[in-house]
């Protein structure tokens, strides 16, 4: 029998769905009359929306140092746990939520400036990830045919890490996994993306 790997090394539970809580936060404040009520509240949000949208890119790139950890660690190994595997894969429905995480920034750029009177900028190695994510949802059709690592597509920005490479990135998911701020995955992007 093979080893077995997990689909998810501990991710989920620190995300939420963007495209659910954000129109959900956003009803409640839409209905404030008076605006410096609204600019109140919206400070108040504003800490909450930044930690979800960093953890969602954070998951999006977890995915993907998961992937090349698990490509170079783990070849032929069964992955267990997939919640895809066997759903009939639709693109549009596989897209959609890293579309609205990509459109929702610049939402957030707008109200940032309109009810805080500050600038937001992201940083544009966010994007980058999330793009990548795309790219990698599409090659693996949502990973409906995922039973194992050698079933695991790459992105083309995205290598297969090194030995030496994957102990810094399993040890990095371990210590993120625990404190939950998945967005310190960036400390070890640039040891699977080339540029």
């Amino acid at each position: 029998m093979s080893e077995k790997v997990l689909f998810d090394p501990g991710y989920a539970k620190h995300i939420t769905i963007l495209s659910v809580n954000i129109p959900y936060l956003y009803e409640e404040f839409e209905g404030i009359k008076n605006f410096n009520q609204k600019k109140i509240k919206f400070k108040l949000y504003y800490p909450k929306l930044l930690k979800m949208t960093d953890n969602n890119i954070g998951f999006c790139l977890g995915s993907l140092l998961w992937a090349s950890y698990l490509k170079s660690q783990h070849k032929g190994c069964e992955i267990e746990g997939n919640p895809c595997f066997g759903i009939e894969y639709n693109e549009a429905e596989t897209v959609e939520e890293i579309n609205y995480s990509i459109e929702y920034y610049n939402k957030l750029k707008k109200d940032v400036k309109y009810y805080l009177n500050q600038e937001f900028q992201i940083n544009p190695k966010y994007i980058d990830v999330l793009n990548i994510y795309r790219e990698f949802l599409i090659a693996n059709e949502g990973f409906a045919k995922v039973q194992s690592v050698d079933d695991i597509k790459l992105p083309q920005k995205i290598v297969v890490a090194s030995d030496d490479d994957s102990k810094k990135i399993f040890e990095k998911i371990q210590e993120v996994i625990k404190n939950g701020y998945l967005i310190e995955l960036f400390d070890v992007f640039d040891l699977i993306c080339k540029e």
